[in-house]
């Protein structure tokens, strides 16, 4: 999913969902329509777009986590989290998605072939090479080193 894109229920789905629930008649649940940052207007925009800021930004720092991007931008950790809970990715699955992708773009690079698989982990934010390599399999199906190797043969 691109960072600058959020999905929200709209108020109207939300008023007509509402308005159904004293309907005897069950309907499903609307399902979010996705909208752009700038669909998302005031306030709220403005503090998604921070909040999405502080992450491209910081990410990849070891440090890095929901309560660091609270007290950058002075809001509480849970309204932070309730700002992106729209959008499909948790800010902690958003963090760690960015990790991964960094962490692939290293291991497929030339110049950084010479670094090892725990550099490349500890420049994408991660404290624990173990959880590092759990979390790339899970995501790409492969160790980093065997993914290394893949990418380097074709």
């Amino acid at each position: 999913m691109d960072n600058t894109h959020l999905a929200f229920s709209n108020h109207s789905e939300f008023s007509s969902n509402r308005a159904s629930l004293h309907d005897s008649t069950p309907t499903a649940p609307a399902k979010p329509e996705l909208v752009g940052l700038t669909d998302v207007g005031g306030l709220r925009g403005a503090r998604i777009a921070s909040v999405i800021n502080q992450i491209n930004e910081s990410f990849a720092d070891q440090q890095f986590s929901t309560r660091v991007v609270a007290e950058k931008l002075g809001l509480s950790v849970r309204y932070v989290q309730d700002l992106l809970q729209g959008s499909g990715l948790s800010i902690t699955d958003r963090i760690m998605q960015l990790r991964l992708d960094k962490a692939r773009r290293m291991l497929t690079e030339d110049r950084q072939c010479t670094l090892k698989i725990s550099e490349v982990a500890g420049a994408c934010g991660f404290n624990e090479l173990s959880y590092f390599h759990r979390s790339f399999r899970r995501r790409f199906g492969v160790s980093p080193a065997k993914f290394r190797i893949q990418s380097m043969n074709g």
